[in-house]
């Protein structure tokens, strides 16, 4: 259990790390980075990138919480995010590979197909990048149900909170009973036991 936990903490940090100085680079090299890409061309050069950022941020703030994680995954559902994020880190470490060496030799970038270039055989290339669709796609819906859970939480949190303020608005208003209300301030006290059952 734990070990699976922390090997993924591992590699989400490798993941944020190897990420980081993409874009700049595939910048510099001269690579479009708004020209689309995906199975239905939902992501730009720049946004998937962003996309892999933010992957990684829901995943480690989800998986600070050991317990509830492992509570809400199988041992299965845990490799497999495990495995997604090691194809997703070796994506990424491959193109900055491709990318160092992209340095030393002249290439052209294709104006037209994502991350994809002409060498100086004018042979054509694209950069591994291009495969690290295929993981985030796996790796979604394990975020999305993860997310569903967190938000959960907040609403059960929120839910004790408005109900404690209803208790005290009753006993508030069983004081206000020994004292004579004016009618404003007895509908002003059910308007806003009202509100608070709505919410609750």
């Amino acid at each position: 259990m734990a070990n699976s936990i922390t090997s993924i903490n591992s590699l989400l940090v490798s993941l944020k790390t190897a990420n980081s100085g993409l874009l700049p680079k595939l910048q510099q090299l001269g690579f479009n980075t708004n020209l689309t890409l995906g199975p239905e061309q939902e992501y730009t050069v720049k946004t998937l990138i962003h996309t892999i950022d933010n992957l990684s941020i829901q995943f480690l703030t989800i998986t600070a919480k050991r317990n509830q994680f492992v509570q809400r995954t199988s041992f299965n559902e845990r490799k497999e995010i495990e495995s997604c994020l090691n194809y997703l880190h070796s994506c990424l470490e491959q193109t900055q590979r491709e990318l160092d060496e992209l340095n030393t030799e002249n290439h052209l970038c294709s104006k037209k197909l994502a991350l994809s270039y002409t060498n100086d055989s004018e042979q054509n290339f694209s950069l591994r990048l291009l495969d690290a669709v295929h993981y985030i796609d796996l790796l979604k819906p394990y975020s999305r149900m993860l997310e569903m859970v967190t938000a959960q939480e907040r609403i059960h949190a929120l839910s004790a909170v408005l109900e404690t303020l209803l208790n005290k608005e009753q006993a508030s208003k069983a004081d206000y009973e020994d004292a004579e209300l004016t009618s404003e301030q007895s509908g002003a006290l059910q308007l806003s036991q009202y509100l608070i059952r709505q919410a609750l």
